[in-house]
């Protein structure tokens, strides 16, 4: 609104009375007296100007433009209105004319710190964002101390990646406003994005003393828990901001990821189903369930096939293979195209198990196209990246794109790396991208029809398995591999001649040690007096909810816990391989064995004892002893 000067004494009381209602939320009593004066007065700009605010707050976009114009065309000079005109075609997506709205109304008024502001909103939401920056930075030339601004202004510089400018301008809203929960809210998000993880989970902290309500914080700071190995933390967190929100697909994911890697299995799976009746066909949950379910003993191959179909199901709502025929270069004798999709082109256990394939590619008849899903590249990655012919990061691509893309690049072979773990994309291959597909390094079936091969060899599926699956099995005659560690220190002699005792060692995730195998290591325990267990993988049994867990169940059976060694995170990869050199026997995981644990292990010099079961996952390790 603007000023008003008025020599009626009856329009100016209309007007002030119509002034009451709009600042005592009555914007449609307001409206009704504003009709009634340009009835008398068509051509009031001030009645106009107002009319459009009373419009404007009920929400009524497009007839609060037509009477900010009308006040425009008859009143051009007043700033508020360009303001108000410029918000109201911002709300409606007309950017490039609230541009030239908000910039009236600088002209008119270039100390208007409110206008500066908002153009600067507008030049973000354009994706001008150099230009929104500037607009932020006169904004804060007018009135310096607006918390607000440097929020904002922080809000755009972390979307363009300018991190620690962000944070800067985060911390000028704090020493405004200390008070500001959604900075420090926001503050914390930039300094997680930024890999300062101690002090996000203090900003997120900072956060919830002023908003204790706030879901997204809670899931936030427990990511922030679950990133530092805090895992007891980051459970609390979820459960707490899935008291505030139950429906938050994402905390019910993350709360059965954290749960999976204390080892509670059970825990986990419901959490993960608990995600699927909010979202049937979330990706993220339906994998990870399948995959805890792997760990789970018990489970007959039916089972395991059967649930991981009905998630498929819902997934593959409204996915069917492209109907277009292949264009494949019909030459004889042509390189083929072979295509490698996974998200582990980087430093991981699967991306160690391939390097060495890509290096020994026949490149006289080979054309090798790479497509990345990797968010976070690393030395590795560049190695990948250099041993490929043509390399594609398909970040952010959808899978139907992507599968046509591989039909322009012309794949005649793709190979889908790793199937549900990690943010690999085993779905393209429901589009059909390729004439022949191949899943490789998968703990199980695809269980997609358009999954032509799945590589294995003849201890992992020897001819009667009774394993279920969708494709054909391909029995190489070695499958797993694994290279030699470069930092790798030398075999030492036996610890027992050290200690006098005998030490096994579990090197595996805690999600693989199940209450089977710790009621089967008992017994080995106490067969063999004096000897005692070793635990490590990353600091996860450090964990108090875990080791006490471990150590109630050996209870049982007699084992103390003064037989029982947890180990922390090992600060270089040299002194892991050291501490696994430091034990007698290994004891495999079951019924989801080890594979990069084994070799590790065995390359320290360290035998390695395992069960075999009747399925991919549990036979891994059998296939890489002798």
């Amino acid at each position: 609104m603007g000023p008003e000067q008025n020599s009626d004494p009856d329009l100016k009381a209309a007007m002030d009375q119509a002034r009451s209602h709009l600042s005592g939320g009555r914007p449609e009593r307001a409206e009704k007296i504003y009709r009634k004066i340009l009835e008398s007065d068509p051509d009031h700009p001030d009645a106009h100007g107002n009319l459009g605010f009373a419009l404007h707050a009920q929400g009524r976009l497009d007839e609060a433009v037509d009477s900010y114009s009308r006040a425009v065309a008859l009143k051009s000079g007043w700033a508020g209105l360009h303001y108000n005109l410029g918000a109201a075609l911002r709300q409606l997506g007309r950017l490039e004319e609230a541009v030239a709205s908000h910039q009236a109304a600088l002209a008119a008024d270039p100390a208007n710190g409110d206008a500066q502001t908002s153009l600067a909103g507008v030049f973000k939401d354009l994706g001008r964002f150099d230009e929104a920056a500037a607009s932020f930075n006169l904004a804060l030339e007018i009135d310096p101390v607006s918390a607000l601004t440097h929020y904002n202004f922080a809000n755009l510089l972390k979307g363009m990646g300018r991190l620690e400018e962000a944070i800067d301008r985060y911390g000028s809203a704090l020493g405004i406003d200390g008070d500001f929960h959604q900075a420090h809210s926001n503050l914390g998000l930039a300094l997680q994005e930024a890999g300062r993880l101690g002090e996000a989970a203090a900003s997120y902290r900072s956060a919830l003393d002023l908003e204790p309500g706030s879901a997204e914080v809670h899931y936030n700071l427990g990511t922030v828990c679950k990133d530092q190995d805090k895992l007891d933390e980051a459970v609390a967190c979820y459960q707490s901001s899935l008291a505030l929100k139950s429906d938050f697909l994402d905390a019910h994911i993350n709360l059965g990821n954290a749960l999976q890697h204390l080892g509670q299995l059970d825990e986990a799976m419901a959490s993960y189903r608990a995600a699927l009746e909010i979202d049937p066909a979330s990706f993220e949950a339906g994998s990870n369930l399948l995959y805890v379910m792997l760990n789970v003993p018990g489970l007959t191959p039916e089972q395991l096939f059967d649930e991981h179909r009905r998630i498929l199901a819902d997934q593959l709502q409204g996915i069917a293979p492209i109907a277009e025929p292949f264009t494949n270069d019909q030459t004889a004798g042509r390189k083929l195209r072979i295509g490698y999709l996974t998200s582990d082109f980087r430093i991981h256990p699967v991306g160690s198990m391939i390097l060495s394939l890509f290096e020994f590619h026949d490149r006289a008849k080979f054309e090798i196209f790479c497509y990345a899903q990797v968010t976070n590249p690393d030395a590795m990655t560049e190695q990948f990246r250099a041993g490929a012919d043509h390399w594609h990061v398909v970040v952010g691509m959808g899978d139907a794109e992507l599968a046509q893309l591989m039909r322009r690049h012309g794949i005649d072979l793709l190979v889908s790396l790793a199937g549900l773990t990690d943010d690999n994309r085993p779905l393209v291959c429901a589009h059909r991208a390729a004439p022949v597909q191949v899943s490789y390094l998968d703990g199980k079936s695809s269980a997609l029809d358009e999954m032509d091969y799945w590589l294995s060899d003849g201890f992992l599926h020897p001819l009667d398995t009774t394993e279920k699956f969708t494709e054909t099995i391909y029995r190489l005659p070695h499958f797993l591999q694994w290279p030699p560690p470069g930092d790798a220190p030398p075999v030492a002699g036996l610890p027992a001649d050290k200690s006098g005792t005998i030490s096994f060692g579990s090197f595996n995730n805690p999600a693989k040690v199940t209450t089977k195998a710790i009621d089967l290591w008992a017994e080995i325990l106490n067969s063999v007096a004096g000897s005692r267990l070793v635990f490590k993988y990353k600091g996860l049994f450090e964990q108090a909810s875990l080791a006490d867990r471990l150590a109630r169940r050996f209870a049982t059976h007699g084992i103390g816990r003064d037989r029982l060694e947890f180990l922390a995170m090992s600060p270089t990869f040299m002194e892991h391989l050291q501490s696994m050199g430091n034990v007698d026997i290994a004891l495999d995981s079951f019924p989801f064995n080890g594979a990069t644990t084994t070799f590790q292990v065995l390359w320290m010099g360290v035998p390695v004892v395992t069960l075999n079961g009747g399925s991919f996952v549990s036979r891994m390790t059998g296939s890489i002893l002798p």
